[in-house]
């Protein structure tokens, strides 16, 4: 039988390292994402970030779902490592709200400032070193499609969040909310 060192980084079960890091990765996006949402002062910026928040949980949960899937993990490791991305957000909501209760308004600037960095460095490392490296290292499909539909979708998100400014994105989310 062949050698493979990647035996070697195995946890329990079928479970290495990476999936170990990027539930840990997501799970603390999603905990600064819920901190966003419990910072919103007003119950339309609320809506306005649960809205945005949990259309991209979906798409997190899937990517994470479907990683666990095919790296072929046991349902006890599915089970709990999705049971700790969704309880992520729910906690940071509630740190949010702690932290919007008990610290001043120069003091909430500089943590959001902190908190707002964290975000967006595990977004990278998950989008770049966890979803999309492995995708682009299978060969069986064109990765000519593969970076023509990243390309798409970045184009698209730019092009929203260039000509929708908060006031129409507020107005759209509480259209779809209150009908």
């Amino acid at each position: 039988a062949p050698h493979s060192h990647v035996d070697h980084f195995t946890m329990s079960g079928n479970m290495g390292w990476g999936a170990y890091i990027m539930v840990i990765a997501l799970s603390v996006h999603s905990i600064l994402e819920g901190v966003a949402i419990g910072l919103a002062e007003t119950s339309q910026a609320t809506i306005t970030l649960f809205l945005s928040v949990i259309i991209h949980e979906v798409c997190l949960a899937f990517a994470l779902g479907l990683k666990l899937f095919q790296d072929k993990h046991t349902i006890k490791q599915f089970i709990v490592s999705l049971s700790i991305f969704v309880i992520s957000c729910p906690v940071g909501i509630g740190l949010g709200m702690v932290v919007l209760q008990f610290f001043s308004d120069l003091m909430l600037t500089k943590i959001v400032f902190v908190l707002k960095a964290l975000a967006t460095g595990t977004f990278i490392q998950v989008t770049f070193f966890e979803i999309l490296a492995p995708e682009f290292s299978h060969r069986h499909t064109s990765q000519l499609f593969k970076m023509g539909a990243l390309t798409i979708g970045l184009i698209f998100i730019s092009v929203v969040m260039f000509f929708m400014n908060d006031m129409e994105m507020q107005s759209f989310c509480k259209e779809l909310v209150l009908g």
